[in-house]
């Protein structure tokens, strides 16, 4: 079932938790440097575009996560911060955007369970509580692995924005997602590709420096950005899936879910209007729709 309301979508490409000072600095750093060495400046380029700015928790947000019974969890790529929110129902795993942390998913994480729904979140590799300073597809896939693993059966994920390609690329291929029941992707991006380039293009890269950080990028993980495809990758999921996006999305067109959808049999698609990249986990009636979503499904 599809459900898509129109909207009007700025066509501008923008990247999270930039700023048009710090914007202008970065543009300004990459010319130059670019004009000097053009290798040191893709290797530069590829570390700034797996590290991401720190994100503060609030003391509202400090104060929400002290309810949960928190725990370190170790895995092959460092140690991440664990929250679980007891509830006698099946577990739901949440997985958050880049730049972000468990806290800013609180209104699902309440909705969830509110139901009686057990909710287990962290804060992925270089965000939030957890440790490292990058962050890449492969990491936050072994984060969740680690956690699903450490955690007991899970019966749902709930992922948003770099959240939920990575929930994609773990349900298609992850031996150990095979038991969930349901997932819902927010904000989902089409493939890295499209977040390389809106990262060369926010940057300012000539022609010649994007290919050069792009066979930076190959050399580091063997592939092209491209081929991190949420689409191709949904075509192998076989359980029911929600896709929602935000019509005003300023990070990602609500053409990409739309995209994604497609390959799913079974997938329900709601693009909902004047909402922004953020604005589905915020949104209280899109919170109550995905929290009955997942209640429903996974009891059945």
């Amino acid at each position: 079932m599809v459900e898509v309301a129109r909207a009007a979508v700025a066509a501008e490409r923008s990247i999270p938790g930039l700023t048009p000072a710090l914007r202008q600095r970065l543009r300004l750093l990459f010319r130059l440097l670019g004009a000097l060495s053009p290798s040191l400046t893709a290797r530069l380029a590829m570390r700034l575009f797996t590290t991401p700015r720190a994100r503060a928790l609030s003391a509202e947000e400090s104060e929400f996560l002290g309810q949960a019974a928190s725990r370190r969890l170790g895995f092959a790529g460092g140690d991440i911060q664990l929250y679980e929110w007891p509830a006698p129902g099946p577990a739901v795993v949440m997985l958050h955007g880049w730049i972000s942390h468990a806290a800013r998913l609180r209104m699902m994480i309440e909705a969830l369970n509110a139901r009686g729904l057990r909710v287990i979140a962290f804060d992925a590799p270089a965000h939030g509580r957890s440790g490292g300073r990058r962050l890449d597809l492969h990491r936050y896939r072994d984060a969740l692995s680690a956690v699903c693993a450490a955690s007991g059966p899970v019966a749902a994920v709930c992922a948003h924005s770099f959240g939920a390609l990575t929930a994609v690329s773990w349900l298609a291929e992850d031996p150990a997602a095979r038991g969930l029941r349901t997932a819902v992707l927010i904000g989902v991006p089409r493939d890295v590709g499209y977040l390389f380039e809106s990262f060369a293009t926010v940057m300012g890269f000539s022609p010649a420096l994007a290919q050069q950080v792009r066979r930076s990028f190959r050399r580091r993980y063997g592939r092209d950005p491209e081929t991190y495809c949420a689409r191709a990758l949904a075509a192998q999921i076989r359980l029911p899936v929600l896709l929602v996006h935000g019509g005003a999305d300023e990070l990602v067109p609500p053409a990409h879910s739309a995209d994604v959808a497609q390959a799913l049999a079974g997938s329900r698609l709601l693009v909902v209007p004047e909402l922004s990249h953020g604005g589905p986990i915020r949104d209280a009636p899109t919170v109550q729709l995905m929290a009955e979503f997942i209640d429903t499904r996974v009891r059945a």
